[in-house]
């Protein structure tokens, strides 16, 4: 269970180095992110220091500290656990991130971590982006829906059926057509 208070937000300084307007790149053990974590669906361990896989990973924290985004992919020569050769959205965390001009949709959200690729010239591999949305413990009647807003496509099942897997193969940051 997380702690009620989320811990202090330290912003890196800025020097104009990014392209993204909601993110900052964050190590993957940072509190303030792990704290956002521990209240997300899929979280497995709360209050562990880790709640990315191992392999390759980017770890976003929006402008705020009310957001989190984690982009994950398996070291060269590990396959992934669904056999895809792309970047997998781990976790998606949006406690209403808001920068002075009202509430930010998810979907915006989404599209501004997919320029993070862009920005460190990361191939996204032949498979795209992917994520899966875990139906049953979402509110949505509609799983996966600012990932469908962000232009991306439902493209099966996981292996037991409980999940929504979604991919997006538009280079990152632009909508696909709908």
């Amino acid at each position: 269970m997380r702690a009620s208070t989320p811990p202090p937000l330290q912003l890196p300084l800025f020097e104009g180095q990014t392209r993204l307007r909601y993110w900052f790149q964050i190590p993957k053990a940072e509190r303030r992110a792990r704290w956002l974590a521990d209240a997300h669906y899929s979280r497995q361990k709360p209050g562990t220091s880790q709640f990315t896989p191992p392999g390759h990973t980017i770890v976003l924290l929006s402008l705020d500290g009310r957001g989190v985004f984690a982009w994950h992919r398996p070291k060269q020569g590990i396959r992934s656990m669904h056999g895809l050769d792309g970047w997998t959205c781990t976790i998606f965390r949006n406690e209403g991130v808001d920068l002075g001009q009202g509430p930010i949709r998810s979907s915006e959200l989404i599209l501004d971590a997919e320029l993070i690729f862009a920005e460190l010239g990361v191939d996204i591999g032949p498979d795209g982006l992917l994520t899966y949305v875990w139906d049953s413990k979402i509110k949505s009647p509609n799983p996966g829906y600012c990932f469908k807003k962000a232009g991306w496509k439902v493209a099966g099942r996981s292996t037991r059926g409980e999940k929504t897997l979604l991919q997006k193969l538009a280079a990152p940051g632009e909508v696909a057509d709908a």
